[in-house]
């Protein structure tokens, strides 16, 4: 099923992808914080990876002439349906927001400009700020100019703070690396950058113009599937196996385990405890990995800190 507005609009300079599945509570509130944007020269694209609510119906309702709407077999997989979004596109910068988040009024324009005035940059990663049962915070990006050695290990180390929504990128940049990578389980958004920084200019913003909010059912408000998700980037990306990043892989393997324990989540914390001794790609000295949390700790905080 598809729907759209008959359209005479310029051609788009900005393409907005939202994949979404069984969020027809929300998924007006993301088309719309696009929507709201004046520019005759953008497009919202939502591609529904088979949704089993009434989500057609809510979107059948948005009257805007920039609007589409694309129904895909169901798979739950949200990198599928962000790739089919980016397809279907035709602008010459793609911005991904997901179905349960939203953009302040200002993120659109301060896009279109931010690329017009750097040709350089081929992807740009903002902060945002999270609504979630804990409350309200705010993620910024690490200060200062990183070159793409420094941002690839930032992506590494866990030190830079990201969600979907958050990033933008060139059209051609999208396509060349070949968009998001469909099988990875967890860390979609970092093994997607990892990959797009080894040829392309990626910059970190200074804005916080994304909200984020957390829903009980998102997947990164889970603890399972992190230790999945690790193997596979490890398994994508040798640096990992560097000795300059042991101490790092192996606090990253243990960090998730020992958090879920410390907020009494603890069948999540065995069953993320099975997963790891099933990985191929992750270290398996459990007693060693739990020695060396605390000076892989210690390593993600000078990298914070660093100038």
């Amino acid at each position: 099923m598809s729907f759209e507005s008959t359209s005479t609009a310029a051609r788009p300079a900005l393409s907005v992808v939202i994949p979404t599945r069984d969020r027809s509570s929300v998924i007006r509130r993301s088309v719309e914080s696009a929507l709201q944007s004046p520019r005759p020269d953008l497009e919202v694209i939502v591609v529904d990876d088979g949704s089993s609510d009434d989500t057609a119906s809510q979107l059948s309702q948005v009257a805007d002439q920039r609007f589409r709407y694309q129904r895909v077999n169901s798979t739950g997989n949200a990198n599928r349906a962000r790739n089919i979004g980016a397809r279907q596109s035709t602008g010459s910068l793609i911005a991904f927001l997901d179905s349960d988040d939203a953009f302040a009024p200002t993120r659109i324009d301060r896009l279109t400009d931010f690329f017009s005035r750097r040709q350089d940059v081929d992807c740009l990663v903002d902060g945002y700020v999270e609504y979630s049962r804990g409350g309200i915070h705010t993620h910024r990006m690490p200060g200062g100019t990183a070159n793409g050695h420094e941002i690839r290990h930032m992506l590494l180390a866990h030190l830079i703070p990201l969600t979907n929504s958050a990033i933008t990128v060139r059209r051609s940049a999208f396509d060349t690396v070949g968009g998001y990578d469909e099988s990875m389980p967890r860390h979609q958004d970092r093994e997607f950058l990892l990959r797009l920084a080894r040829s392309h200019v990626v910059c970190l913003g200074d804005r916080t113009d994304v909200e984020k909010h957390r829903m009980a059912e998102s997947l990164s408000h889970t603890y399972d599937g992190y230790i999945e998700g690790l193997d596979a980037l490890a398994g994508r990306f040798p640096e990992y196996d560097s000795k300059e990043n042991e101490q790092l892989l192996r606090y990253l393997v243990v960090r998730n385990i020992v958090k879920a324990l410390t907020t009494g989540h603890w069948p999540a914390a065995f069953r993320e405890f099975g997963a790891w001794r099933r990985a191929e790609n992750l270290p398996k000295n459990y007693l060693r990995c739990l020695g060396a949390y605390r000076a892989g700790r210690r390593q993600r905080t000078l990298a914070r800190q660093k100038p």
